[in-house]
């Protein structure tokens, strides 16, 4: 079935049922990017695949209906309240794992690592999610369902370092600490200067700390309050991955991740992280 209305048909139609005003007007919407934050009458008609009357017409419903909104200087187009409320209520719907889990797949890709998702549960982290990677499998790291001491772990501690300090002395105080290896922080003084440093350097890094065979990265994921709603981690082999290599070749893939990851979160925190969410202050200026 060809295209009834004007202009060159740049959504093609599927059947009888298919709405082309609707699918042209969800097309314009789908044109802004975080690079492309505005859109001309000429821009919308291309995109559409009307004419410009047609344009001004589809544009003018948008904005009426506060998916967009007129910029009065360029008389050009933006994303309106109206999509951040669809947006944000679709968010709001969904747990944190499946929020993360596409961002979480394609880091493993990327880096060929393992990557794994937590959050705190009073003194101890709870894996909710791992990415197990393809090109060099592992054993013994966290499964889904483990448990550590929140103090003792990557992921803890990049969560720790975010909340005010008393808190978090609290919470390490709080734990089970156990030395797991030779290199495990153990003492709440170590803990707390492990803490420190990982304020300082935006990531922290547990070097055989758990396992011999394992070192780790972590970033906390962010909400836009600024409280942790939880971590990510790399997992990698101590044999094969160095600390330099670590912290210079796959943070940066992490701490980019866990920012798209932060972005997405929604003043609330997500549904299955609520039960986990520490009622605790956050350091200032941190």
């Amino acid at each position: 079935m060809k295209a009834t209305e004007d202009g060159d048909g740049g959504v093609p139609s599927r059947d009888n049922y298919f709405v082309m005003s609707l699918a042209r007007g969800l097309n314009v919407l789908k044109a802004f990017t975080p690079e492309r934050t505005e859109l001309s009458l000429s821009e919308i008609a291309a995109v559409a695949g009307v004419t410009n009357p047609s344009a001004l017409r589809i544009g003018h419903t948008l904005v009426e209906l506060g998916f967009l909104t007129r910029n009065p200087l360029t008389k050009g187009y933006r994303v309106g309240p109206g999509v951040l409320t669809l947006g944000m209520a679709s968010l709001s719907s969904m747990s944190l794992l499946e929020i993360a889990e596409p961002y979480l797949a394609q880091l493993r890709d990327d880096a060929g690592e393992t990557v794994k998702l937590a959050v705190l549960h009073g003194n101890e982290m709870v894996y909710i999610g791992r990415f197990p990677s393809q090109l060099h499998p592992q054993d013994g790291s966290a499964y889904v369902g483990s448990r550590l001491p929140a103090g003792q772990t990557c992921t803890g501690r990049a969560i720790l370092a975010l909340l005010d300090e008393a808190e978090a002395r609290r919470i390490v105080e709080g734990g089970h600490r156990q030395r797991f290896t030779d290199k495990s922080l153990v003492t709440v003084d170590e803990i707390m200067a492990e803490l420190a440093a990982t304020r300082e350097r935006g990531f922290s890094v547990n070097d055989q700390g758990t396992t011999l065979e394992h070192r780790s990265a972590a970033a906390a994921l962010v909400g836009p309050h600024g409280n942790p709603v939880g971590a990510i981690n790399f997992s990698v082999s101590s044999q094969r991955v160095s600390v330099k290599e670590l912290s210079e070749r796959l943070v940066p893939m992490l701490l980019d991740t866990a920012g798209k990851i932060s972005a997405l979160l929604p003043p609330e925190p997500p549904q299955d992280v609520r039960p986990f969410m520490p009622r605790a202050p956050l350091a200032s200026g941190g």
